[in-house]
């Protein structure tokens, strides 16, 4: 979902650099279906009208949402890889989707893990206007996945997992509790638990490098762990301002920062309307605690290795010899945050069948 920004001069003396240049480009999907207000780019028909119906739902749904926003003609094509050319760059390798302002052009991946999703994240790209120019570092992206998230209501937990335990993991990780509490023996009533505390953890940012660095750019060079954090903070940042102010809110900032001669709305503005400090831990505890009982089973499903392992080596030790094909009746688990959105195993069908392979290698 990253924004790749092109802009070049070629002199009238160099026809030979044009047409090397110009073989270079990606070669044009095959189906074309031209609309008011553009055209989609697909590999058949089929694929064309699906995208076309998309954009028929989020672009008026879109206007309506955000103040500044227009639309101009756009292309949107549908590649195996997202690219402007042939060979894709290695700096934009692992996207989604692509917007190019220079041709007007969304790129999106026909293999995303959800092409309405990306789609919605890019066109939030085409359609601000000048205002939100003001937006410092990788707010855009913060506001696009945002916006995204609103609009595909379907896809909304899985974003909001990805980016808050990206940001959570960029200021310092993950702080989960496993709680299993098994049924004594010879049918007393009397249970006994078990916990443990889990820490995950990834690539680290410095949290205000978000109003800094341009992460969704191209030409940014930052490695894909980092990326995913920053992502993640801007989206955090966006979502704590938009919950307080409205998109009106987050907009206003930037109309006042160009009023007041500002190139870019100050970070300590977006801190005052976020509600956030300066202290890693306090970025870390809002992107955590702002994951609900829907995100935390994303989360697990994204990462499920961390509670497969600390449970399988908790039956371990309790199971000894004994059977092992019913230990999902003689236990009840819970995973959760501290103090916040806790689930039970029950609702982690992907983790029981990881648990029961596991035990039957044994």
């Amino acid at each position: 979902m990253t924004r790749s920004f092109h802009s070049w001069s070629l002199l009238p003396v160099s026809g030979l650099l044009t047409l090397g240049f110009l073989s270079c480009m990606a070669t044009p999907p095959q189906a074309v279906l031209a609309f008011e207000g553009g055209t989609v780019r697909a590999a058949d028909t089929d694929e064309a009208h699906a995208t076309l119906a998309m954009l028929a739902e989020l672009q008026p749904r879109l206007l309506a949402l955000v103040p500044g926003t227009r639309f101009e003609d756009i292309d949107v094509w549908l590649q195996d890889t997202p690219s402007l050319y042939r060979f894709p760059r290695e700096a934009t390798a692992d996207a989604e989707g692509l917007w190019s302002e220079t041709h007007r052009r969304i790129m999106l991946s026909r293999t995303a893990d959800d092409v309405k999703r990306t789609l919605a994240h890019e066109l939030v790209h085409a359609a601000l206007g000048e205002a939100w120019r003001a937006l410092p570092g990788t707010l855009e992206e913060g506001l696009a996945d945002h916006v995204a998230a609103s609009l595909t209501e379907e896809g909304a937990a899985r974003l909001r997992a990805g980016r808050l335990s990206a940001a959570a993991l960029a200021a310092g990780g993950l702080e989960l509790c496993l709680t299993v509490k098994r049924t004594a023996d010879a049918g007393h009533d009397v249970r006994r638990a078990w916990s443990a505390k889990i820490r995950l953890t990834g690539d680290e940012s410095e949290p205000m490098d978000v109003f800094r660095l341009s992460a969704g750019l191209s030409t940014t060079k930052l490695a894909t762990g980092p990326k995913r954090g920053y992502y993640g903070l801007a989206f955090l940042v966006v979502e704590r301002v938009v919950a307080r102010y409205g998109y009106e809110g987050l907009h206003g900032l930037c109309e006042r920062a160009a009023a007041e001669g500002h190139d870019f709305v100050p970070a300590a503005w977006l801190l005052t309307a976020a509600e956030l400090g300066q202290d890693r831990e306090d970025w870390r505890s809002a992107a955590q605690s702002a994951m609900g009982p829907a995100e935390l089973r994303e989360l697990v499903t994204m990462y499920p290795d961390f509670l497969v392992d600390a449970l399988v080596a908790y039956l371990d030790r309790t199971l000894g010899d004994g059977p092992r094909t019913d230990w999902l009746a003689t236990v009840d688990v819970e995973v959760g945050f501290e103090g916040g959105a806790r689930v039970p195993l029950s609702a982690l069908t992907q983790v029981i069948a990881a648990v029961d392979a596991r035990l039957a290698g044994r």
